[in-house]
């Protein structure tokens, strides 16, 4: 969430809040607020959020947090108390989940959802809106704050596991429609979960192994965006689009054949080879994100990619003979990097032939075992992952800032 006029934010929606808006559809009358889409042109961009949900006077907000966004999240929970005490605050999203109780503490907000929502938002609005207090203890995957202040959490309810019973996202009923351009339909998800345990990586919160829509529901999804958006190019936000090879081949066997559509996706270079790069090539891919990480065959094998510092680059010529342009990713500042292994991975990266590279610093997120390994350390007010937040390695801080 911006505090000054610098642009947009994000430029494509929210898929886990635009899920649970749906979720709730049936039965509610929800409108989704998205102040990260909005390119704000006052000193105050606050002012507007303000005025913006006193104009839609709810009974519930729902606010998906990420960790870097807790601060804003308390911010936003006090601007809402602010206006009317009596509204109930709800949190969601990966920190939530990785903390609820540390995460109604720092807000103050009423409920957090622990995982996926979709089901305990409705039981919880189902139990407010005349159900008995005591049956929020029932609910699983909830935690909220008690009379006295104190917070519990109940235990978590299974990742949902027939994805195609859940509605489409919502794309409607924007309370600042005005703002939205047209990449923000793009986003789609065609799968949940991952079947790794990455060191950093907090999705598994949401729930550990792949789950697949159908590629039925898939298709049926992108007709919709495009009839009703004009949507011709699709960004699947998947953690590892390709992770089920044979779902991938039959889904981008029948785009080819039944949908006229272009698609960005991510994955890892382990689940990609040079039969399955043209038929997704076929299918519409255009443009593939690496989660490479590392130069370095230690680090590797110590976040939990072991065996494919060799492969990467083969993967990166076969990704372009198939046509489709490659992002890779990498991360450095871990707990055991020196300036030698800052170095290897940079010039790693730049020398296999990707068409582009983004450079994040380690940053470690609740929930993740690269958490527990340093100990909890606390997070920083402010986090884009671009630039050095922290430093977990043992150079100095201005060394660590130069080399990055």
């Amino acid at each position: 969430m911006m505090l000054d006029a610098s642009g947009l934010t994000r430029q494509v929606e929210p898929l886990g809040l635009a899920y649970v808006a749906s979720a709730l559809a049936a039965e509610h009358d929800v409108r989704l607020l998205l102040p990260d889409t909005r390119s704000y042109t006052g000193p105050d961009p606050w002012a507007e959020i303000a005025s913006a949900v006193a104009g839609e006077a709810p009974d519930v907000v729902g606010i998906t947090v990420v960790t870097a966004a807790l601060p804003a999240a308390a911010r936003l929970v006090e601007l809402v108390r602010g206006l009317d005490r009596d509204v109930r605050v709800v949190l969601g999203g990966a920190h939530p989940t990785a903390d609820p109780l540390g995460a109604l503490n720092a807000t103050g907000a009423d409920f957090a959802v622990i995982g996926e929502g979709e089901d305990a938002i409705n039981e919880l609005l189902r139990a407010l809106s005349g159900g008995p207090a005591a049956s929020l203890a029932g609910i699983r995957g909830l935690a909220w704050r008690a009379p006295d202040g104190l917070a519990h959490a109940n235990p978590r309810r299974p990742p949902i596991a027939d994805l195609d019973r859940l509605a489409r996202p919502m794309r409607d009923r924007l309370v600042w429609p005005e703002d939205i351009e047209p990449p923000f339909y793009q986003a789609m998800l065609s799968s949940r979960g991952c079947n790794s345990s990455c060191l950093y990586c907090a999705s598994g919160l949401m729930g550990r192994g792949l789950r697949l829509r159908s590629v039925a529901g898939v298709l049926d999804e992108i007709a919709a965006l495009r009839s009703e958006y004009g949507v011709s190019h699709a960004f699947f936000q998947d953690s590892v689009f390709t992770g089920n090879r044979a779902r991938t081949l039959d889904l981008c066997t029948a785009l080819a054949r039944d949908v006229e559509i272009t698609f960005d996706c991510q994955t890892r270079v382990d689940c990609l080879d040079p039969e399955l790069l043209p038929v997704m090539a076929e299918g519409g891919c255009r443009h593939i994100m690496l989660g490479i990480e590392s130069g370095d065959e230690e680090t590797l094998r110590r976040i939990g990619k072991p065996g494919r510092l060799t492969r990467t680059p083969e993967v990166a010529k076969q990704i372009r003979r198939a046509g489709i342009r490659s992002t890779g990713f990498f991360m450095i500042g871990w707990p055991w990097d020196d300036a030698a292994r800052i170095q290897q991975t940079a010039d790693f990266a730049c020398s296999i032939g990707l068409d582009a590279v983004f450079l994040f610093s380690v940053t470690p997120l609740p929930g993740t075992r690269l958490w527990e390994m340093v100990s909890g350390r606390a997070m920083p007010a402010s986090v884009d992952f671009r630039s050095p937040a922290v430093n977990l390695t043992s150079l100095s801080d201005p060394d660590y800032a130069r080399l990055f």
